[in-house]
This record gives C-alpha cells, sequence and structure tokens, in this order.
C-alpha cells in the first residue's frame, strides 16, 4: 500500500511539473521578441487605419496572457477555456495576416465543460500557422475541430498549409517542445487512452489531433445527460 501511495504521488507529481513546464513555454513562446515585435507591430499600423481593431487586438493579447497565466498548478481546464486562449491567438494573428488567414472552430456546446489538460490545443494552433500558414503569401486556413468521434474526444487541428514530409512530421514531434511536452502529459494524465496522431496531405493538409478515451474522462464533469451515457 506504501509502495502504491508513493507510486501515485511521483506520478502526481509529475503531472503537475510537466503541466507547468508546458505553460511556462507556451507563456514564453507567447512573449518571445518575435512575436511581440510582430503584434504591436500590427497594432501601431491599426491604431493609424483602424483604431476600433488596434483596441481589440490589444485586448486579445492581455487577454491571451491572462489565460495562459491563470493556472499552472497542473489542474484540468474545460474545453471552453482552452478554447478561449486558441481564440485569443488566432485573433490576433487574423490581425496580422488579415486575408491571408482563415478560421474554422467547430465545437458542440455539450463538449465544452468536459476536462482536458491545460494548453492540449494552443500548440497545435500555434504550429498550423507558423509551419502551414506563414510561409505561404497566399496565406490558408486553420481549423480547430472538438467533437465526439467513437469513443472518444477528438481534439484536432488542420491547416491547408505547407505539406509536411513524414520525416519531418516525426522530427518535429520528437523535437518540438510543445509537441513532446504534450505528449508526455497525455501519457502521464491517460496512460494508453490517449493518442497524438498527425498526418499531412494534399487532400486533406496537415493535421495533429489528440484522442481520449470518454471512458477515462472523469465523469463528475459532465454537464449533460447524453454525455453522461458516453462517460462511465
Amino acid at each position: 500500500v506504501d509502495d502504491e501511495r508513493y507510486r501515485r504521488d511521483l506520478r502526481e507529481r509529475e503531472v503537475v511539473q510537466l503541466a507547468a513546464e508546458a505553460e511556462l513555454s507556451a507563456l514564453r513562446a507567447q512573449l518571445n521578441p518575435h512575436f511581440l515585435f510582430n503584434t504591436l507591430t500590427t497594432i501601431g499600423q491599426l491604431i493609424q487605419e483602424a483604431p476600433p481593431r488596434a483596441l481589440e487586438t490589444l485586448y486579445r493579447l492581455t487577454g491571451l496572457l491572462r489565460a495562459v497565466l491563470k493556472r499552472s498548478d497542473g489542474t484540468f481546464v474545460t474545453v471552453a477555456e482552452e478554447m478561449e486562449i486558441v481564440r485569443a491567438y488566432l485573433a490576433i494573428e487574423g490581425a496580422r495576416f488579415e486575408e491571408r488567414l482563415t478560421v474554422s472552430i467547430q465545437l458542440d456546446d455539450m463538449l465544452a465543460s468536459l476536462p482536458v489538460p491545460p494548453l492540449v490545443l494552443q500548440p497545435l494552433v500555434e504550429n498550423a500557422v507558423k509551419h502551414g500558414i506563414a510561409p505561404l503569401r497566399e496565406g490558408g486556413r486553420v481549423q480547430v475541430k472538438v467533437e465526439i468521434d467513437g469513443d472518444a474526444l477528438s481534439l484536432s487541428v488542420t491547416d491547408s498549409g505547407v505539406i509536411v514530409p513524414a520525416r519531418e512530421l516525426a522530427r518535429r514531434r520528437g523535437a518540438g517542445i510543445g509537441l513532446s511536452n504534450l505528449e508526455r502529459r497525455l501519457e502521464r494524465y491517460y496512460g494508453t487512452d490517449a493518442t497524438l496522431e498527425m498526418g499531412s496531405s494534399a487532400e486533406r493538409g496537415t493535421e495533429v489531433c489528440v484522442r481520449i478515451r470518454l471512458s477515462a474522462i472523469h465523469a463528475g464533469a459532465a454537464t449533460s445527460a447524453p454525455l453522461r451515457e458516453y462517460i462511465a
């Protein structure tokens, strides 16, 4: 019993540490000089051309930083809270890329209260914009989708930008701070009940998908009877 309690406590401490590292990494990514330079330059241009949009972008930046700083103790967040970060980030990038970036977000309200690890979608969205859309002069589309797929909650990000060879996808998966950290956290939280899948093709674009078995999601956080039938 003591050994099992020790192993459980160790796993919990690892979850907290990895979650804190992910939030710190995300914060650093948002605060790096390149990101801030681009964002502040955009705001400066909008002040002259469209003051209301400049103010809105500034509020979005403030909201993004506040949301990232909101939790650092490894606790779960709701899908809705995670989507706040995603929307804020995409709104800021939308102000910068303008018509070069098209965004689509699909989220069933019934899923909004489900618990997920913090920063499970934001790194995927950031990678989609940075690696998929930014290199193309004509830009492209980023689609964020949260849905029930069979026996799992599926959280996916797809971009229509640069097609990535399988070898490069594997390299990014192992070398990227956001992806590797997310994959480790999923393993700590859910073991084999969660997966991170990546693929890229001319037909579908580049997609990164996190799948979490519904049986592994805490049933107490389900807020509707239909979801309780799934999460048991």
